[in-house]
């Protein structure tokens, strides 16, 4: 509930409060008594990603200067932790491969690509202690700035710009997609639905049915794009490792497999994403905006200028009775 705006509170006073919660929690996940330091890395870039989108949010109110400050604070954070999330997942991809095709990936080449990620893994696990002190450490001058961005309107025109820019990246990145295909593409549309995916949650007390159909539409859609991401750092690992191989021609099995999956997950996105990136983007954040005014009436209310209402009020107050 806490990655939530509330309706008790005004539009910077939530923003703010989930700033909070996310520097905190991320500071948690880094925290050296952790034990599953692989857990405690995932969580924490998903805290960072999550701050990004509650930057676009508010895009508008942030200015380009803040937000590129900002924004480039939880982009390097979460790049100083992506090598041992990257290792660590194209190692748990294999395996799950190996798992799921075990009699067809049973060749030599693949035992001894599998021993090479595990034992990079296991590296990479004693040395990156230093760098999640680090990156706690650079997070507590960041909390602070939280304070004094400058959100100085309220209602839904403070939240506008920045959801109508995400949802147009989105549909773009979709456009672009269905005309080629290609991995980077594909990585480039998938953060741009994991910002509207959090972007939608924040917003998700305006109307929690609807609003929640879409979060999990928007969800499994980043989940089909993110298994194809995953796939496509072990294809390239398994290309940069096959010339060391006694046999790499073996690996071309594994390839061919993930090649496979890779076409099945982005055939389902392709459909998934019609259906979400449907909308023009000023249509949806119109609907988003009569969500808004339902869920917060005295708001809308308040910003309605009517002269014949003025001039009732003004007679009553003026009446001797």
């Amino acid at each position: 509930m806490g990655f939530r705006l509330k309706e008790s509170e005004s539009v910077s006073e939530g923003i703010q409060r989930i700033a909070h919660d996310l520097v905190d929690s991320a500071i948690d996940h880094l925290n050296l008594k952790t034990r599953n330091k692989d857990r405690a890395v995932h969580d924490a870039r998903v805290s960072f990603k999550k701050m990004r989108a509650l930057l676009r949010l508010v895009y508008g109110e942030l200015g380009r200067d803040i937000f590129k400050l900002e924004n480039r604070e939880y982009r390097d954070a979460g790049r100083r932790l992506a090598a041992t999330r990257d290792t660590a997942v194209v190692a748990l991809t294999l395996e799950e491969l190996v798992h799921q095709f075990d009699k067809q990936l049973a060749d030599p080449d693949i035992k001894t690509l599998r021993k090479r990620l595990r034992r990079s893994r296991a590296v990479q696990q004693t040395d990156r202690k230093q760098t999640l002190l680090q990156v706690a450490e650079s997070l507590s001058a960041a909390k602070e700035r939280v304070e004094t961005w400058p959100i100085n309107h309220d209602g839904f025109p403070a939240l506008r710009d920045g959801l109508k820019r995400i949802y147009k990246r989105g549909r773009d990145g979709f456009m672009l997609i269905r005309a080629e295909r290609t991995t980077e593409n594909l990585h480039e549309w998938r953060k741009q639905v994991k910002y509207l995916w959090y972007q939608v949650s924040i917003l998700n007390p305006m109307w929690p049915k609807p609003m929640d159909m879409l979060a999990r539409e928007l969800n499994k859609l980043a989940d089909y794009l993110s298994e194809d991401h995953d796939l496509a750092l072990l294809t390239r690992t398994a290309i940069e490792q096959a010339p060391s191989l006694s046999a790499p021609d073996e690996l071309e099995k594994l390839i061919l497999f993930i090649d496979q999956r890779r076409i099945q997950l982005q055939a389902k996105a392709v459909v998934l994403g019609a259906r979400i990136y449907g909308e023009k983007p000023k249509s949806f954040v119109n609907r988003m905006e009569s969500y808004w005014e339902a869920w917060r009436p005295a708001v809308a209310v308040e910003t309605v200028e009517d002269p014949q209402m003025e001039l009732a009020f003004e007679a009553a107050s003026n009446s001797p009775v």
